[in-house]
């Protein structure tokens, strides 16, 4: 097990820093991909009740198999490579299968003689947005326009006469209230409303159809990209009720 003179940081202040989060869940990770660290926003993620119950123990012990690959896939990656991965859009199914939307990064941790000994992740749980915030005002009505018509191409010429601002505008617009982009914010209305529908009977190509995509395959593609396994294959998973 990694020991905090390998790393040569205070592995519990980091816990107790990250603890103040309760919306940003953190872990580091031995070279082995174990938990040597965690919040308590991480313990919950992981459906645990103690920090102990999760440190030395792997993602597969918490998450369906196919999110605990991809997990650990860049996990590898940044071990491997030494560059981190930042502001990545992600959709993770947690405990009791709830699926909550996070914008991630993952960092390498460097023992003081420069080697990668571990790696470091936060998250940010997307919520809704703050109605309060200056922002929203010229936005409202844009974010409604994506929620009714959430199956249409995006036009961002189009939404930012709606807005009254200009393309450019709009977009920073979007990533200051929300961390995302329009684009990014429709997939994420699009992918919310397939693992909804595919609850129910209606088949697959129907599913992508009513979420905006061109063609099964597409739907499939990005489907799989935010949840680590094709729709036929998640609508498995909750009939089994994993």
């Amino acid at each position: 097990m990694l020991e905090t003179r390998d790393i040569g940081i205070d592995v519990e202040t980091v816990e107790r820093l990250f603890d103040q989060l309760p919306d940003c869940p953190f872990f580091i990770k031995d070279r082995r991909l174990r938990y040597v660290a965690a919040n308590d926003a991480m313990v919950r993620l992981c459906g645990a009740k103690r920090r102990a119950d999760i440190l030395g123990r792997t993602a597969s012990a918490f998450f369906p198999d196919a999110f605990a690959r991809r997990y650990e896939a860049l996990d590898r990656q940044v071990l491997a490579t030494g560059s981190a991965v930042t502001s990545k859009l992600d959709l993770s199914i947690g405990a009791r299968a709830v699926p909550t939307w996070l914008l991630f990064a993952r960092f390498p941790v460097r023992a003081p003689d420069g080697t990668i000994v571990a790696v470091a992740a936060t998250s940010r749980r997307l919520g809704q947005p703050d109605r309060n915030h200056p922002t929203y005002a010229r936005l409202a009505a844009v974010v409604q326009r994506l929620q009714d018509r959430f199956d249409q191409p995006l036009d961002l010429t189009d939404l930012a006469a709606l807005a009254g601002v200009s393309r450019s505008q709009l977009e920073r617009d979007f990533k200051r209230l929300f961390h995302l982009t329009p684009q990014e914010f429709l997939h994420k209305l699009r992918i919310d409303r397939a693992l909804k529908l595919l609850e129910g009977e209606m088949s697959v190509a129907r599913v992508a159809q009513e979420c905006g995509y061109a063609d099964h395959s597409a739907f499939t593609r990005r489907f799989r990209e935010q949840i680590g396994m094709p729709p036929q294959a998640f609508r498995q998973r909750l009939a089994q009720g994993v």
